[in-house]
């Protein structure tokens, strides 16, 4: 019971992140997700719907007028999202598509319009595009022209390049009319597979087979399941690009001692139970545990991870972990 209760701050951390990028969300009409990891980042100005100067429509329909922004809304002739984070936060595909367009040369804080960016092209027939990143020298692009990328894929880092005065991602959505490309608004055109639009990979703990200390006689195998709830704005999948699976953490992917015939790699427990798990779904994770390792007490550390793309986000997962007595007496 000990453990569970060192977990709770930890839980109550992810659920209140929840609770800021999509509690009570419902399905929407496309299959993007936010361009960053950290559910955290709020929106500073969205896009203003009405090109015409001293009126601004903003993403709920309201009309504002004169020239004067409004924060967490819109301001005039803006034609992106803004999303102000840390210099070199991570930034993710919001779709997946191929990269056809890359700026990586300018620095930190050059002015200059749009500074560093990262285009790609979807198979909807539309364009996202990532400004103001950091230059390729200080690694804000990890993607190359022609690069197919999946989504939520670790494209770049976030910058100040460009004109901008503060560090944050410009992300723009655009689409071809007359052969030019046209920015349309993500979140009006409800272009998220959630509504409010969530981060691509976000989990939350909810339960598992033993929440206390599991004793194992040694050279035995018990079986453990835990579950977690989809937090985030992917489908899991246990098959294909970014299959969703429970590894080892801390470090990542570090061979374990209670490793059981039925894990994939020695770093490798399971891949998710159930075919998929849409946001909101909850998906279970069933492996064997077994007491390989001399008499005593440990204690594994496991975290959820997209693989090929990304790690969830440990602290927020509940910083799960197993508390595991090896014996030599039978149980």
């Amino acid at each position: 019971m000990m453990r569970c209760a060192r977990r709770v701050p930890a839980s109550v951390l992810a659920a209140l992140a929840v609770l800021l990028v999509g509690a009570g969300s419902v399905a929407a009409t496309d299959d993007y997700t936010l361009p960053f990891y950290d559910p955290s980042v709020t929106l500073s100005y969205g896009v203003d719907r009405n090109m015409q100067p001293g009126v601004q429509l903003d993403w709920t329909g309201q009309v504002w007028a004169g020239d004067a922004p409004h924060w967490g809304r819109v301001y005039d002739n803006h034609t992106g999202s803004d999303y102000p984070m840390p210099l070199r936060s991570d930034l993710a595909a919001a779709k997946g598509g191929t990269v056809v367009d890359v700026e990586g040369g300018y620095g930190t804080q050059q002015f200059g319009n749009f500074g560093n960016f990262v285009q790609i092209r979807h198979a909807d027939g539309r364009d996202t595009l990532y400004y103001h990143l950091a230059s390729a020298a200080d690694g804000g692009l990890v993607v190359a022209v022609g690069q197919a990328v999946s989504a939520g894929q670790w494209i770049g880092r976030s910058g100040c390049s460009g004109l901008c005065y503060g560090a944050h991602l410009h992300f723009e959505a655009l689409v071809q009319q007359g052969g030019n490309l046209i920015p349309v608004d993500p979140l009006s055109s409800r272009l998220y597979t959630t509504w409010p639009p969530r981060v691509p990979f976000l989990a939350s703990y909810m339960r598992e087979s033993n929440a206390g200390t599991e004793v194992i006689q040694r050279g035995g195998v018990i079986t453990h399941w835990v579950e977690f709830r989809n937090a985030g704005g992917r489908t899991w999948r246990n098959a294909g690009v970014g299959r969703a699976a429970l590894a080892t953490w801390n470090p990542p992917k570090h061979a374990s001692p209670f490793r059981a015939s039925d894990w994939l790699a020695a770093w490798h427990a399971t891949p998710l139970d159930q075919a998929s798990i849409a946001p909101d779904g909850t998906g279970r994770f069933t492996f064997g545990l077994r007491g390989g390792a001399a008499p005593g007490s440990y204690r594994e550390t496991f975290n959820l991870v997209a693989e090929g793309l990304r790690w969830f986000d440990h602290a927020r997962l509940g910083g799960y972990y197993i508390p595991i007595i090896v014996t030599t007496v039978p149980q």
